[in-house]
C-alpha cells in the first residue's frame, strides 16, 4: 500500500521512515498553527466574514434607488460563466514521479476485492493440471465492451529498448535505477510494433469487477515446497476519466538468487509503480526479470510462457531484456 508522508508528503510503499526526508512517520505530528492561520483557515471564521461583507452590501443596495436596483438584478441574470472542463493529462515533470517508482523489499497492494488467478502448477489436489498458456503476437486486442487492462510480457532486444527508453524520455515520465526502469510511452502500439519485441503472453483483465486484481505466474520449489518461485502481478485502479486510467502497479518477485559463490537463497523483491496513461498511451517497466531460475525443476518454469524467456541464449548473454507493456482498453 503506498501512503503520503505527514511531513513532507512524498508518496512511498508503507514503512516506519520516509524515504525522503527520513521523518519517522508513526510518530510524527505537526506542529500546530499559528492562531491567526487557524483563524483565516477555519470555516466558521470565513461564513462570519463573509455574513459581515453580505451584509455590508445590502446596506449600500437599500440607499440605491428601486430603478437603480432593478437595473442591477437584470444585468447580473444576463451575464453567465462557462467552465471547459479538459481530458486529465499527463504529468510533464519527471520530478512528480519521484515517488512512482520506489524499489522496496516487499510491498502487498492486495484488499478485501482481490481478482486471483494462478498460472501455476496446482496447490490442492483436486485441482486440474495447468495448461501451457501459448503465446501470443504483438498486436492490438480486440475491442471490448467494458473497459480492460491489457498487460503484455515480451523479449526486447537492447537495440529496440533503447528506442523505447528512449522514447519514454521524450514524455518526461522516464526513471532508471540499478535494477530496473519503467515509463510513459507516448504509443504503446509502436513500442509493440518495433522490431525484435517477441510478446511471450498477453493478459486482459476487465476492470468492472474488482478495485484490486492479480495474478501469479510461478511454481513450488522442489526443495521447499513452501515457496512458491515466479512474479506476482498487483494492479490496483485509482479512477478511469473519459479516456484516462489511473492506477498502481506492482511486480512482486520471489526467486532463488546467488548470494555468494555457489550460495543461493530466496529473495523477494518488488517493484511498485503509480501511471497514468489512456487508449493511446503506455507504460512500461524492464529489468524485473533474473537471468537463470537456479531451480532444480528449471524446465517446469520455463514451460509457463513468461519464462521461456529463460531460454533464449540472447536474454542469458544480456543481448535482450524482458519487458512489461501497460495499455488501457476502454471498450466501445
Amino acid at each position: 500500500m503506498l501512503i503520503n508522508c505527514p511531513r513532507c508528503g512524498f508518496q512511498q510503499p508503507q514503512d516506519k521512515y520516509c524515504a525522503q526526508c527520513g521523518v519517522d512517520m508513526e510518530s510524527f505530528r505537526p506542529p500546530t498553527p499559528p492562531l491567526w492561520k487557524r483563524f483565516m483557515t477555519s470555516t466558521t471564521a470565513q461564513l462570519c466574514l463573509l455574513g459581515v461583507v453580505g451584509g455590508a452590501i445590502t446596506l449600500f443596495l437599500l440607499k440605491k434607488s428601486p430603478q437603480e436596483n432593478a437595473s442591477r438584478i437584470v444585468a447580473r441574470k444576463s451575464s453567465s460563466v462557462q467552465v471547459n472542463t479538459v481530458a486529465a493529462q499527463l504529468p510533464t515533470s519527471a520530478a512528480d514521479q519521484t515517488a512512482d517508482f520506489v524499489d522496496t523489499q516487499e510491498t502487498n497492494l492486495a484488499s478485501e476485492e482481490v481478482e486471483t488467478t494462478a498460472t501455476a502448477t496446482p496447490t490442492t489436489p483436486q485441482a486440474s493440471p495447468p495448461a501451457t498458456t501459448k503465446t501470443t503476437e504483438a498486436r492490438a486486442p480486440a475491442k471490448v465492451e467494458a473497459p480492460h487492462l491489457v498487460v503484455y510480457y515480451a523479449e526486447v532486444s537492447r537495440g529496440s529498448l533503447g528506442g523505447i527508453i528512449s522514447a519514454s524520455r521524450s514524455t518526461g515520465q522516464f526513471m532508471s535505477f540499478s535494477d530496473y526502469s519503467a515509463g510513459i510511452l507516448p504509443s504503446l502500439d509502436k513500442a509493440l510494433g518495433a522490431p525484435q519485441v517477441k510478446v511471450l503472453h498477453r493478459e486482459q483483465r476487465p476492470l468492472e469487477s474488482a478495485k484490486t486484481l492479480q495474478w501469479f505466474y510461478g511454481l513450488k520449489d522442489r526443495q521447499n515446497p513452501s515457496v512458491e518461485i515466479g512474479m506476482i502481478t498487483f494492479f490496483e485502479l485509482n479512477d478511469i476519466e473519459a479516456s484516462n486510467l489511473r492506477g498502481n502497479i506492482e511486480i512482486q518477485r520471489t526467486w532463488k538468487e546467488e548470494v555468494s559463490p555457489n550460495t543461493f537463497e530466496i529473495q523477494r523483491k518488488s517493484f511498485p509503480a503509480i501511471f497514468e496513461i489512456n487508449n493511446d498511451t503506455g507504460f512500461f517497466i524492464s529489468g524485473v526479470m533474473p537471468r537463470q531460475s537456479h531451480l532444480e525443476n528449471d524446465s517446469e518454469l520455463t514451460a509457463i510462457d513468461i519464462y521461456k524467456i529463460l531460454n533464449s541464449p540472447a536474454f542469458r548473454s544480456g543481448e535482450s531484456e524482458f519487458v512489461i507493456f501497460i495499455g488501457f482498453d476502454k471498450g466501445n
